[in-house]
């Protein structure tokens, strides 16, 4: 059993990664290289915050599973202390995206886009400079998720290798 929840743990990390760069390097600049700035900005307006939400939500999932693993060996928190540190800084950083960070930008970025269309351009670029504040954040932090993930499923590879030459050495 303990075997299909490493597997697990591994694919959702897998899963996380490979969201984060198709997002990130993919869907991102191919929306704003083929449509205008504000119908590609609505469009991100609607995948980023499943993206952000499916960040955090599968990093629980993750802790879940690792507590389920520690009922039966005592010793995998400790085996896992900087996995689970990490994890617990990734699953804040999507949190904040999702829960402040992208509430902030979307509504600088609507209320760019009013002002615009009310011809109050003076007005829009301070309303813009902020966004631009607000999105290098946002930047920041996903590509900060990006180096946590790989960190993750690199540090877990490492567990599970460890634990394959223990369970070899048992045997």
């Amino acid at each position: 059993m303990d075997r299909y929840i490493y597997f697990f743990i591994f694919v959702l990390l897998g899963i996380l990664f490979g969201s984060n760069f198709f997002f990130t390097f993919i869907v991102a600049p191919a929306l704003f290289s083929h449509f205008s700035a504000r119908l590609a900005g609505e469009a991100m307006q609607t995948i980023f915050p499943l993206y952000f939400a499916m960040g955090w939500i599968l990093g629980i999932v993750i802790y879940t599973l690792i507590a389920i693993l520690s009922i039966k060996d005592k010793f995998i928190i400790k085996k896992l202390k900087w996995f689970i540190v990490v994890l617990s800084l990734m699953v804040i950083s999507y949190m904040a995206l999702h829960r402040t960070v992208l509430p902030i930008g979307q509504a600088l970025n609507n209320q760019y886009y009013a002002l615009v269309d009310e011809k109050k351009t003076e007005e829009a670029e301070k309303i813009k400079e902020k966004f631009k504040v607000v999105h290098s954040i946002s930047s920041s932090l996903n590509i900060l998720n990006l180096i946590f993930e790989f960190y993750l499923m690199y540090s877990f590879y490492l567990f599970l290798m460890d634990k394959r030459k223990e369970e070899d050495f048992i045997e």
